[in-house]
């Protein structure tokens, strides 16, 4: 049954990404800021519990409705509490090493968790061109972070890798864009979406919105999405590198192993998503 095997593959990646996320943020905290440390202490400690509840989760409907329940409403808890790291870091209230576009990075992440959990629970579906380009969308963005966060995170003298994770970010930004352009091809609708103030999205919208054509799925999507899968399979291996490189100690960088670690899973479920949206849109054209 497809619920329960998304829901089971989705939760077994992103609830110890949601733990870990925690921990960096934790670490990134200064001293001073002990409510905000325990609050993340306690974000870490209920995910590791989730995760440990998840291996003995039945592999029944109903079990799993209900335990994407308590997901959503830890994701929302958690997302609420990003948003406040994030705001007190945006308005200079907060110091600490973590980067604002990291916790905007790790808000996004948990935001998407979430919604894929939702559209599971009520049994939405997206229309093949919208979903892939959302799949891209969201995972170039979040490679290109990578690229940059690594390039700030390793020493200086590290002359070669850092012009190699910069050159990752600026591939992966012109791909991102690359992907706007489809979407507003093939997606009129998510154009429209994005001019409208926040407060009209959530509730009816009046006669006139909404009157735009279907979403179609076009034959470059399909190579557009190799290409995708192909610079992230180069970003992974890239990764894959510089994790052994930080295990062994034979590079210069303020980067811990289970942050490489991190990244590197992260760039593996990248790819899992890509391929198996890539599927659909080959056998779409058959």
């Amino acid at each position: 049954m497809y619920f329960v095997k998304e829901s089971l593959r989705q939760n077994r990646f992103w609830l110890r990404i949601m733990q870990e996320h925690s921990l960096f943020i934790r670490l990134g905290l200064p001293c001073d800021e002990t409510q905000l440390i325990r609050e993340a202490e306690q974000f870490e400690q209920l995910f590791f519990n989730l995760r440990a509840t998840l291996k003995r989760l039945p592999a029944t409907r109903e079990a799993v409705r209900e335990f994407n329940e308590t997901v959503i409403e830890a994701l929302g808890r958690l997302i609420d509490f990003k948003t406040e790291v994030l705001n007190r870091l945006i308005t200079c209230d907060l110091g600490g090493s973590n980067l604002p576009l990291l916790i905007d990075h790790v808000r996004r992440e948990a935001i998407r968790f979430r919604t894929i959990l939702l559209r599971l629970q009520n049994n939405i579906k997206i229309p093949l061109a919208e979903q892939a380009l959302q799949e891209e969308i969201f995972w170039l963005r979040i490679m290109g972070d990578h690229a940059w966060f690594i390039a700030h995170l390793l020493d200086p003298s590290e002359r070669l890798l850092v012009k190699q994770s910069e050159q990752f970010a600026e591939n992966f930004e012109t791909l991102r864009l690359q992907a706007r352009d489809l979407e507003s091809m093939e997606v009129p609708q998510a154009f429209e979406n994005w001019l409208l103030p926040e407060s009209l999205r959530k509730r009816y919208l009046p006669p006139g919105f909404g009157q735009l054509p279907d979403a179609i799925l076009i034959p470059r999507l399909e190579r557009f999405n190799e290409e995708v899968i192909q610079a992230t399979a180069e970003i992974r291996d890239f990764k894959e590198t510089a994790l052994q490189l930080i295990e062994s100690c034979k590079v210069l960088s303020i980067i811990p192993p289970l942050l490489a670690d991190h990244v590197l899973r992260e760039a593996q479920m990248a790819l899992e998503d890509l391929q198996i949206v890539g599927r659909k849109i080959h056998c779409s054209h058959k």
